[in-house]
């Protein structure tokens, strides 16, 4: 058996010199087991190592540098086949009788790999790892940084890069092959990572800027999350439930004060919920962005590029894989300001697509049941326009129902209910209208209705039942 220790600059070795340090450096080891090797290097004053080894096989390397020192570092191993590397360089950037930066290791387990730096005031890092094959890179640049690790079961890797003042992180890997790549440059930013109960699960979050808030909940299988945010005091929610795969989110937030909240799949029991993607950009300010999607194959498309708008996919898909609740696209697209757009699509292969370029606008949409094929665009462009679309399909028609809106418009108020299968509706209110009405109600089979509307105050109410029944309403037109 053969155990190898170095110390350079620690308790024994600034011995002789203690009388010219304001306050010596302490270093504590503890060494059992089979070739375990430790090496601590200490210089300026003030550091405090603990190394605790009685793994097989271990390498533990302690470095604590920097003008003032004042760092703290705690290694305990235990794991086989494993390294830990601490490297903390201190500037006293706060109080000079504070520690400068602190690390806590603990390895557990098997062929564990933590490589952790510090460098700047006040950063603290703490790091878990039990099972096998677990690797954690760690760099802290700034001051009042916080960074915790957790990681169990195999094969799960964590990387986290805080550049700037007091950004936090909390990352827990208990899967298997997860992948999680954390930056956060800048200050105030909090993320909190979760990959859990399945397997190769990837994370990326990008923190720019200030006072950006993420959350990643990652329970579903060969799943990826993708959160970019870049302005200052965004949020960002997003779940991926443990009873499905192949989830995919991508959420952009490049304006300030964004708020996201994406759940892809049941957080418990439910039906298969596979396939699902999200997009989510939001350039503007103050803007709201919110899906859900239960079930398989939905797309949800939200660019928001004004202020203070509010988009809501309500629901995608719902009960039982097959039964007619999977393959729904739901498009939103907001540059106005103060808009609001909430779709709800519990039906099957419906497409929906919001076009608000005005302010103050409002667009409501139902596709449900059977509702095979069922579209709807809406497109508003004036201000203060109401839109309201309910598609009820009644059984496997190849196209169940369509309608398209379009106000160009003001104060607009447009209303379409369709029940039945392969119904149109097409409603415009033309530029330069004002106050215009429009209603158009159809159940049945293969009934058409046209309204156009230009003038001011115009109204118009369009109700048929049966089938192939014909309408156009023309009033105030060039």
């Amino acid at each position: 058996m053969k155990n190898y220790v170095y110390l350079a600059a620690s308790t024994l070795a600034l011995a002789a010199a203690a009388p010219a340090l304001a306050q010596s450096n302490e270093s504590t080891v503890t060494q059992s087991g089979t070739d375990g090797a430790v090496t601590v290097t200490q210089v300026a004053e003030g550091n405090v190592s603990d190394v605790d080894q009685s793994g097989t096989n271990g390498v533990v390397a302690v470095t604590q540098n920097g003008p003032v020192g004042f760092n703290d570092s705690i290694v305990v191993q235990s794991a086989n086949d494993s390294t830990v590397s601490v490297t903390q360089d201190g500037f006293d950037l706060l109080s000079p009788d504070l520690p400068t930066n602190t690390s806590d290791i603990n390895q557990a387990g098997d062929t564990q790999s933590v490589i952790s730096n510090q460098v700047g005031d006040a950063n603290d890092s703490a790091v878990t790892q039990s099972g096998l094959d677990q690797t954690v890179t760690l760099v802290q640049n700034g001051l009042g940084n916080s960074s915790t690790v957790s990681q169990s079961d195999e094969d799960n890797d964590a990387n986290v890069f805080q550049n700037g003042d007091n950004n936090s992180s909390i990352i827990a890997q208990s899967d298997e092959d997860g992948t999680i790549d954390l930056d956060q440059i800048g200050e105030g930013h909090a993320s909190t990572i979760t990959q859990a109960d399945d397997n190769n699960t990837n994370a990326v979050v990008l923190q720019t800027n200030a006072d950006n808030t993420s959350t990643v909940t990652q329970r579903a299988s060969n799943s990826d999350a993708f959160i970019t945010q870049s302005g200052v005091g965004n949020t960002s929610n997003l779940l991926q439930g443990n009873v499905s795969d192949n989830q995919e989110a991508t959420i952009t937030q490049s304006g300030d004060g964004n708020m996201s909240d994406v759940q892809q799949g049941f957080n418990g029991v439910g039906p298969l919920d596979d396939d699902n993607e999200v997009f989510v950009d939001q350039q503007g300010n103050l803007n709201i962005a919110a899906a859900v999607q239960i079930n398989e194959r939905n797309l949800v498309n939200i660019l928001q590029t004004g202020n203070e708008n509010e988009a809501r996919v309500e629901a995608q898909g719902v009960g039982l894989s097959g039964t007619g609740n999977e393959d729904n696209t739901a498009n939103i697209t907001q540059g106005g300001d103060n808009n609001f757009a909430s779709v709800n699509q519990p039906g099957e292969n419906n497409v929906y697509t919001v076009v608000q370029s005005g302010s103050g606008n409002t667009s409501t949409g139902d596709q449900s049941a059977r509702s095979l094929g069922g579209m709807a665009f809406i497109t508003q462009i004036g201000d203060g326009n109401m839109s309201d679309v309910i598609q009820v399909g009644a059984g496997d028609g190849e196209l169940s129902n369509t309608a398209t809106v379009t106000q160009t418009g003001d104060d607009g108020i447009s209303a379409v209910s369709q029940t039945g299968d392969q119904n149109s509706a097409t409603l415009s209110q033309l530029l330069g209208s004002s106050g215009a009405d429009s209603s158009i109600t159809q159940d049945g089979t293969l009934n058409a209705a046209s309204v156009t509307q230009g003038g001011i105050g115009d109204g118009s109410t369009v109700s048929q039942i049966g089938t192939s029944n014909s309408i156009t309403v023309t009033q105030n037109t060039p």
